[in-house]
C-alpha cells in the first residue's frame, strides 16, 4: 500500500493493518485510534505531519511516518505530531518540507526564513521537495518514465512543489506548501517553473 496519499494515511486511523505480533483470532476486534480528537495527535494531524497509523499489540497508538519510516507512539494530550516529528527526525524529507513549516512563521503569520537552508529555493528545500516524488529509491512520480517532459521531478522539486498525490494511480497532483496551491494534469510542454505563483496564504 502506499502512504503517500494523504487520504490513505488518514484512511489508516480508522482501517489500521493488523496490529503486528497480533494473534488470528476468531471475531478479531478492529483496533482503531485509541485517543480522543481533543488530543492534539490526532488522525488529521499525524496524518498531515506524514504519518499512518500502525498499531502493534504493545503500542495501540503507534504510528509510523511514510517517507523516513519512524515509528513513535505513547502520544500524550499536549503532543504536536509535526514538532515531535521534527526533533525526533530532523533529516526527514517530509519533516523538512511540511513539519518545519511552523519554525518558518513569525507571529502575524508571515514568512520569515531563520537560516539560509530554510529559504524556499535552498538546496537543502530541493532536495527535501524531490524526495517526495521517490519512494525509496523508486521513482514515483508518473512524468519520470517520460522523455523530455516539462514537468519532470527534479523541475517541479526546483520550482517549489512536492508530490502530493490522491490515492487514484497515476495521480500528479503537486503541491507548493507555501501558498497551498495544488496543480494536476500536467502536460508533457508544461514548465512547472513558469506557473504564476499565488499569494501566499496568511
Amino acid at each position: 500500500m502506499s502512504w503517500q496519499a494523504l487520504s490513505t494515511r488518514v484512511a489508516s486511523f480508522t482501517a489500521p493493518p493488523k496490529p503486528a505480533g497480533a494473534r488470528p483470532t476468531r471475531g478479531h476486534q478492529k483496533t482503531s485510534w485509541p485517543h480522543p480528537p481533543s488530543f492534539r495527535a490526532n488522525p488529521a494531524t499525524l496524518a498531515e505531519a506524514g504519518f499512518y497509523y500502525a498499531p502493534s499489540s504493545s503500542d495501540l497508538d503507534n504510528v509510523v511516518c511514510f517517507m523516513c519510516a519512524k515509528e513513535l507512539s505513547d502520544w500524550e494530550a499536549e503532543d504536536d505530531p509535526f514538532q515531535i516529528h521534527a526533533v525526533k527526525c530532523p533529516k526527514c524529507p517530509w519533516v523538512v518540507v511540511r513539519c518545519a513549516l511552523a519554525q518558518d512563521l513569525d507571529d502575524e503569520g508571515n514568512y520569515n526564513f531563520p537560516t539560509p537552508d530554510r529559504l524556499p529555493n535552498s538546496r537543502v528545500l530541493e532536495r527535501a521537495r524531490l524526495a517526495t516524488y521517490t519512494k525509496g529509491k523508486e521513482k514515483i512520480w508518473p512524468h519520470d518514465g517520460t522523455k523530455n517532459h516539462g514537468a519532470m521531478s527534479k523541475k517541479m522539486a526546483k520550482a517549489g512543489f512536492v508530490y502530493t498525490p490522491s490515492s487514484t494511480p497515476d495521480d500528479d497532483t503537486a503541491t507548493c506548501l507555501y501558498c497551498n496551491t495544488s496543480l494536476s494534469g500536467w502536460d508533457a510542454e508544461d514548465d512547472p517553473l513558469s506557473v504564476p505563483p499565488s499569494p501566499p496564504i496568511p
